[in-house]
């Protein structure tokens, strides 16, 4: 039989809605802020506790809201912000559906105090399962305070999905210092588990909030960026090449001062800095941009984080150029000459091509190098996962365009990415290492200072463990900054301060670990940074070596993210190729 259709209940609506608006902490957090910010407030001040699920608490200098308004700010779709259809097309609020208070009080706990300027007392104001408990007169300053405890409490499955309690905190403090950098003229704080990890100075000074919010090293490694092309106005800062970062965290877009995701302007970002830093490598930027509202459409998003552009290959370009023309005159880029050299010009004679001038001497009857063919063979014996067939005997014959090793087999020719090979070597190598607990570390004769941010502090503060297992002793240096006495050893090398923070990242990325290890993720990763590179020129000794130690991996066919090592052509290949056979 049919199930018939029916109409849902009140509540059951309201924690549908509530998922598209609330997903996490970090979202009601948003949501929240961005009230307080709509409320003109000079001074915003966010505490969370166990990352937000057990509490998450706003406070403001703004407006206050009407006590006879407080209840209606609960309702699905009351706001202020909107009187008709026309002001959808000129939103210049952050807020203007009136979901968001609905949305979190279906899935919360509620406590709010506030009072208006013109008010002498407040209101307490309580909502707890859509219902109000409690509405009465207290004594408070002018603004806001809201209280959101045991967040999605009613709902078992949504609070499963939550990740840990650090990541969540991660998240928050990514949204806070995002609105952070949207107002340079709001002061915000963000206080975790009683630490404070955000405290801007709302001076409308971008470098003073980026000190406050990343930390006062990262603006060695960005410089200005101002342009005005085609109606989009761009200002704000942008890495240098050498100060990209291992993911797009620190990528930050404002658009008419509110922050959102565009896949647009990130890849025409990227796209500027192509063939100056590597694959993987992601430049920092806080970019503001000034548009017709009329041209972008905010509302194509439940959390107003998504936009869609009316031109958005105007918007490309105007980025591109853009951030390309501030690196060229950073002397980042270099152009070609302009004047190019007539292509059939006299040519001269140079000591340098001896084999192109003229030469009486006899030419000597060519000879055997003994060197070139003192090969050393080695025997591979892993098995082909899944089949019975060995790698077969193979010499090395030599390197060629400074990113491949040519060995020789039996009637077939190997070619082996040396980058791919090497990857594999030390991902196998670091995955034992670390299972067994065998982790070098070398003590450093002057302990290291790196600066880093209050998020970072407080990822290494909960990984402590996890660090001093993979070869780093490390204790803190003032309040944001760690004092490096020893690092670890990978392959007989040291590791560099830049290592240190790639593990940093991961660590927030990720969240909590145990002291078992990293995860395959972050593995690979460090055998990628560390493994030998394209274009990187091998003695016959280093070679050798490299196809030894490939031997005696579990997996010689593949690097870790899946690309082969090595290629074959047959004897019978290459005779055909010749057209030997037919």
């Amino acid at each position: 039989m049919p199930q018939r259709i029916r109409i849902l209940d009140k509540s059951v609506c309201e924690k549908i809605a509530a998922g598209e608006v609330v997903q996490n902490p970090a979202s009601v957090v948003k949501e929240l802020v961005e009230n307080s910010i709509d409320a003109g407030a000079t001074r915003i001040e966010v505490e969370i506790e166990r990352g937000g699920k057990e509490l998450i608490k706003v406070s403001d200098n703004g407006e206050g809201i009407e006590r006879e308004d407080v209840g209606k700010a609960f309702l699905r779709h009351a706001t202020s912000k909107l009187a008709d259809e026309k002001d959808l097309a000129r939103i210049g609020t952050l807020g203007f559906r009136g979901e968001a208070l609905a949305a979190i009080s279906a899935v919360s706990v509620i406590n709010l105090t506030t009072r208006t300027r013109q008010s002498i007392e407040g209101t307490l104001y309580a909502i707890e399962r859509d219902r109000e408990v409690k509405c009465e007169e207290t004594g408070c300053a002018p603004g806001t305070c809201i209280e959101v405890r045991d967040l999605f409490y009613n709902t078992p499955a949504r609070l499963e999905y939550l990740k840990s309690a650090s990541q969540e905190a991660s998240a928050v403090h990514d949204i806070v210092a995002r609105l952070a950098l949207a107002r340079l003229d709001i002061s915000f704080k963000l206080i975790s588990g009683g630490r404070t990890l955000i405290n801007t100075p709302g001076n409308r000074n971008l470098e003073d909030t980026i000190a406050s919010v990343y930390g006062r090293n990262t603006l060695e490694d960005l410089f200005p960026v101002k342009c005005h092309d085609d109606g989009v106005a761009i200002t704000g800062l942008v890495s240098k090449p050498h100060g990209s970062r291992s993911n797009r965290t620190y990528q930050s877009f404002f658009i008419n001062g509110r922050f959102v995701r565009s896949r647009v302007i990130a890849k025409a970002l990227e796209d500027a800095y192509r063939t100056l830093i590597m694959v993987n490598r992601y430049p920092m930027a806080v970019l503001y941009f000034k548009l017709d509202t009329e041209a972008v459409d905010v509302n194509v998003h439940p959390a107003k984080l998504e936009v869609k552009f009316r031109e958005e290959e105007r918007i490309r370009r105007a980025v591109y150029s853009c951030v390309r023309t501030a690196l060229e005159k950073g002397r980042w880029i270099v152009r070609a000459p302009a004047k190019t050299p007539a292509v059939f010009s006299k040519p001269e004679k140079t000591s340098e091509s001896p084999a192109l001038q003229k030469n009486d001497q006899r030419v000597q009857k060519p000879r055997v190098v003994e060197e070139t063919v003192e090969y050393n063979r080695i025997e591979m014996d892993n098995n082909i996962e899944g089949g019975s067939s060995k790698i077969p005997p193979m010499k090395v014959v030599g390197q060629f365009l400074s990113t491949f090793i040519l060995a020789e087999g039996q009637d077939c020719v190997y070619i082996i990415d040396q980058h791919a090979a090497h990857e594999r070597i030390m991902y196998e190598q670091l995955t034992g290492h670390l299972r067994e607990g065998k982790m070098a570390s070398q003590a450093l004769l002057e302990p290291v200072v790196v600066d880093v941010s209050p998020i970072e502090m407080e990822a290494v503060r909960e990984n402590l463990s996890l660090l001093s297992a993979i070869g780093y002793i490390i204790d803190e240096f003032g309040a944001g900054s760690l004092l490096v006495r020893a690092v670890p050893v990978f392959f007989g090398v040291p590791q560099s301060k830049e290592f240190l923070n790639e593990v940093i990242s991961g660590l927030i990325r990720q969240g909590n670990k145990d002291s078992q290890g990293l995860k395959q993720d972050d593995i690979i990763r460090m055998a990628c940074k560390k493994a030998v590179k394209a274009n990187q020129r091998l003695s016959p000794s280093e070679m050798d070596n490299l196809i030894q130690e490939l031997m005696k991996t579990d997996m010689p066919f593949t690097c870790p993210h899946g690309r082969p090592v090595f290629v074959t052509l047959t004897r019978y290949q290459l005779e055909k190729m010749f057209k030997r056979i037919v």
